[in-house]
């Protein structure tokens, strides 16, 4: 016996581009039928109809010698890409006294090479007529009623696809994954995503090298169903099996965060920092938010300043005020003064340098104190100017420099509000008896 095709049943579906579809999900109830058969691909323990494989007698598995020469030179015309000189041989034969196993054989061969001239129909009429001799070994005709399924599936003809599948695994005793997955587009196609699930989960399950777009329909789903546990496990695998793709990480977090586990979306997030898929702006925001939310002020601040000294972020006015916070928040003070070095004189905003005095006051450095307190007033855009003069005395005070201080509270007294006069004039008392000792 020669060998005519390639019966690498993953390949057949593959060839045919049928895997190839966009998400777009038509939400329908999941209708309860009959009970499962013993060897429905969805029974845990399935029981496979065993079919006798007939390669003998009427139905034997050799062809005459002039049928065997034959196939010799369309399986010739067919490696070479010679369809047509190929096909007429095969239309020749058909005129024959073939054994039914010999049509069979000439009705398989004459559907594959309707597939490779695009001809569905064709396909569809030989594969249906190969099938229906049923007279190829078991092996042989599951490898057609796989490709008549296919060629059905890219006809667009669900209903016949899933049929005929369902015929594909009466006898398939280890299905392989193309045959979930191909039942499972058809059922997503037909507008039945619910049922099509457990068939894509399946494949994705049993798939040696697993698939991005078989992996994408499978959360489609499980989004659109609010399936988010679900979710979630999908996520970790595509994060496992492409852990480049910024979307997973992200798409994992904002999951963990739908669902009330922040810890969990930060771990996801910080694994996918570590693994160098997060690059996008905003993600890199909401990873260093997302530390400050949970209290880990340090790490959100080494995230922010990584980023803006590389490039990832932009050294703008926001970013720096959150890289502030962070510094502030960890008490890193030494840190969060070279912000406000940077970001104060961008914005001429005075609460910045009085926020850098009040971090100066908390070191006990009062010159540094009073030069901040002095840029603050400088910018004319304090609102209550009688607290800044309050620590503006403080650190004259302090530096005993005590008629700049008492003429500091003198200025509270005129600026301040009520609650900045009394603290001063009990400042002012302090202030001069010190001066006058």
């Amino acid at each position: 016996m020669i060998k005519i095709f390639s019966e690498n049943r993953k390949s057949m579906a593959l060839t045919l581009g049928y895997l190839s579809i966009l998400i777009h999900l038509i939400i329908a109830p999941v209708v309860l039928g009959e009970p499962l058969p013993a060897y429905h691909p969805l029974k845990e323990e399935r029981v496979v109809i065993e079919r006798a494989s007939k390669t003998s007698g009427e139905f034997g598995g050799t062809f005459a010698s002039n049928v065997g020469k034959k196939f010799e030179a369309v399986s010739d015309h067919f490696g070479n890409g010679e369809l047509e000189q190929a096909m007429d041989i095969l239309q020749a034969m058909l005129t024959w006294n073939l054994s039914k196993y010999e049509r069979a054989y000439v009705y398989q061969f004459m559907g594959f090479i309707y597939v490779q001239q695009n001809n569905i129909g064709g396909a569809i009429e030989a594969f249906k007529k190969c099938i229906q001799l049923d007279s190829l070994s078991t092996f042989q005709h599951q490898s057609t009623l796989f490709n008549l399924a296919s060629v059905y599936g890219a006809e667009e003809n669900w209903d016949l696809t899933i049929k005929t599948l369902m015929q594909w695994f009466q006898h398939e005793v280890d299905p392989v994954p193309e045959g979930y997955i191909m039942t499972g587009i058809a059922y997503f196609q037909k507008g039945t995503p619910l049922t099509a699930l457990p068939y894509i989960h399946i494949a994705n399950m049993k798939s040696i090298k697993p698939h991005e777009n078989w992996f994408q329909l499978e959360l489609a789903i499980l989004f659109t169903n609010k399936q988010f546990d679900e979710a979630i496990e999908v996520l970790k695998k595509m994060a496992t099996n492409w852990p480049e793709k910024e979307k997973y990480w992200e798409t994992m977090a904002g999951v963990y965060m739908e669902v009330q586990r922040d810890p969990d979306a930060l771990a996801a997030l910080t694994l996918g920092y570590k693994n160098n898929a997060i690059s996008k702006e905003k993600t890199l925001e909401n990873l260093a938010r997302l530390n400050l939310f949970l209290e880990i002020p340090y790490q959100a601040a080494v995230i922010i300043q990584e980023n803006i000294d590389n490039g990832s972020l932009e050294k703008n006015e926001a970013n720096l005020k959150l890289l502030l916070g962070s510094w502030t928040a960890a008490r890193e003070f030494d840190e969060a003064i070279k912000v406000i070095d940077i970001l104060a004189p961008m914005t001429n905003q005075g609460d910045l340098y009085i926020q850098k005095a009040m971090l100066l006051n908390e070191k006990g450095d009062w010159e540094g104190v009073r030069t901040a307190a002095e840029q603050a007033l400088e910018t004319g855009t304090i609102d209550r100017p009688g607290d800044i003069y309050i620590l503006l005395g403080m650190a004259y005070t302090e530096l005993e420099e005590y008629e700049q201080a008492i003429d500091s509270f003198k200025k509270v007294l005129e600026v301040g509000v009520e609650r900045n006069k009394k603290n001063a004039e009990a400042w002012i008392e302090y202030v001069s008896d010190r001066l006058g000792s």
